[in-house]
């Protein structure tokens, strides 16, 4: 039976690496990344079930979830985002290498993320050089195993050498071509090295998933208790900023019933303040979670359940204050956004509210039940993995010309010149409301986008379905020869007298949804 596996995990570890090296090397990301992925994963869990051994959930779940977001990079056309698609990935398969064998979410912490680029590696390139070790064993003849032996230790000297001893030899270069006209879609040696590159990772990953049994988690040592605080420095801290925070949300809240009066000296209205200071609410907010985070751990070992008690009373009071300035913050982006337009630069600030604010859901529970965990930090990285996946999947581009486009009925403004530094997944928007534009709008929208160069030709494994419904939208409709110098946008001055000092001149204009 251990035959039948081992063959099962090396052929699915071949196949697997011959996929990626046919359909990523030397190729534009697109749904060949998600090809590999799920190849990888279900490469593994072959290997799990051919070695008759458990399928866990944090395996499957890992698995799924870096497939599930591989396929963001067949999506979205933008390249931080398909950059941090990839090192997600790389994360959590290097993490489900790591927890084969746990049967529990609750034996995985985040500290396993600091372990993972350095031990996972380490790991799948034991596991490959034990298979290629073990590999001659099944053969009998001591002669044919030391051959084979051999060849593996001298297949990747030869390899190396000939890759670069061909750019100082003419004849080796001239050998290395008629090898590569033989085989045109195999570049010789480059791809070649990019498959064994590979292999050494599956069948690394295949050979952990086929012969591990049981958890071989990393110890991670705890924290050594350094820091304490004394509990009436702790009672004094949250007392302090409870009052503060709460301060700050009360006059929020009576701010819907009476409009605040203009800052003292300050010459600027609310409506000013109302598009002002969402980025130092949510870093108050993180900044105190922090601090609860802090009085937590530095808690004295001595202290009664009375004080604990209170001590967590006051935590939750001020964890409901930092949900309440969250929203508050959230308000403002609104605002902000209704008065100037929408941008990536207002839109990701909101996205971080929403996880942080799930984040301190997940921390009020955890003084709930007396202490913080373990399971608070895998939680944490779960929120921010949910959040992410969403933006990855989710067009926020095009979302963003909408509403800006819906906002021309009232303003009669749109500010093309930042619609124009957005990527490819905002050209269709573009091009089927442009005729919803002002006058001036739509002239540099048109001049831009009759410069927009139309995607390259891409072979199957490389589509990617921004760049296709950009090069469908760009195709479909008549494009002006292209000019580069488009005509000047007209200042959007139709929230002047909203937002301008109240000693400033009355025609002064306000900013346009150009990120500030």
């Amino acid at each position: 039976m251990r035959d039948n596996s081992a063959a099962i995990t090396s052929t699915a570890a071949l196949l697997t690496s011959a996929v990626g090296a046919a359909l990523l090397f030397s190729a534009w990301p697109g749904i060949n990344w998600a090809i590999w992925v799920t190849a990888a994963s279900i490469s593994v869990i072959l290997s799990r079930i051919a070695g008759q051994k458990k399928l866990e959930a944090p395996l499957v779940v890992l698995l799924t979830w870096a497939t599930l977001l591989s396929f963001g990079l067949a999506v979205t056309d933008k390249d931080p985002i398909r950059f941090f698609v990839v090192i997600s990935d790389a994360m959590l398969l290097g993490l489900a290498v790591i927890a084969v064998g746990s049967e529990s979410w609750s034996a995985l912490s985040a500290k396993l993320l600091a372990a993972v680029p350095l031990l996972a590696p380490l790991r799948v390139w034991q596991a490959t050089a034990f298979e290629a070790a073990d590999a001659p064993g099944s053969i009998s003849s001591p002669r044919a195993r030391s051959i084979i032996r051999g060849t593996l230790l001298s297949l990747p000297i030869v390899l190396i050498l000939i890759m670069l001893l061909g750019s100082a030899d003419p004849v080796i270069r001239w050998g290395t071509d008629r090898i590569a006209e033989w085989l045109p879609d195999w570049s010789f040696p480059p791809r070649l090295l990019f498959f064994g590159f590979l292999l050494s990772i599956t069948l690394g990953a295949n050979s952990i998933s086929s012969r591990q049994i049981g958890s071989r988690l990393p110890s991670m040592p705890a924290l050594p208790r350094t820091l304490t605080i004394g509990l009436t420095e702790q009672r004094m801290m949250l007392w302090s900023t409870a009052v503060v925070l709460w301060l700050f949300v009360v006059l929020q809240i009576s701010y819907f019933i009476h409009p605040p009066p203009v800052a003292m000296d300050s010459g600027v209205t609310f409506a000013e303040y109302a598009r002002r200071g969402f980025g130092e609410l949510s870093f108050a907010a993180t900044i105190v979670g922090a601090i609860i985070l802090i009085l937590e751990y530095a808690r004295p070992t001595d202290a009664t359940e009375r004080d604990r008690r209170m001590l967590a009373r006051l935590e939750l009071a001020l964890l409901i204050a930092l949900e309440l300035v969250l929203v508050s913050a959230f308000r403002r982006v609104i605002l902000y956004e209704q008065a100037y337009g929408f941008t990536t630069g207002r839109l990701f600030p909101q996205a971080y509210m929403v996880g942080m604010s799930l984040v301190l859901i997940a921390l009020a529970i955890e003084i709930t039940r007396g202490s913080i965990s373990v399971s608070f930090g895998r939680r944490v990285a779960e929120i921010a993995l949910g959040v992410f996946t969403v933006l990855v999947f989710w067009n926020y581009e095009a979302w963003i010309v909408n509403q800006n486009i819906d906002r021309v009925a009232q303003s009669g403004k749109f500010d093309w010149s930042y619609a124009d530094r957005l990527s490819r997944d905002a050209i269709p928007t573009l091009v089927s409301r442009r005729t919803e534009l002002p006058p001036d709008a739509r002239a540099g929208i048109e001049a831009r986008l009759a410069c927009a160069r139309l995607p390259a030709e891409r072979r199957w494994f490389e589509w990617n379905q921004s760049v296709h419904a950009a090069d469908r939208a760009l195709r479909s409709w008549k494009r002006a020869p292209c000019v580069r110098t488009p005509p000047p946008q007209t200042p959007d001055t139709s929230l002047s007298t909203t937002t301008r000092p109240l000693d400033a001149p009355a025609n002064r204009a306000a900013s346009s949804t150009q990120e500030e």
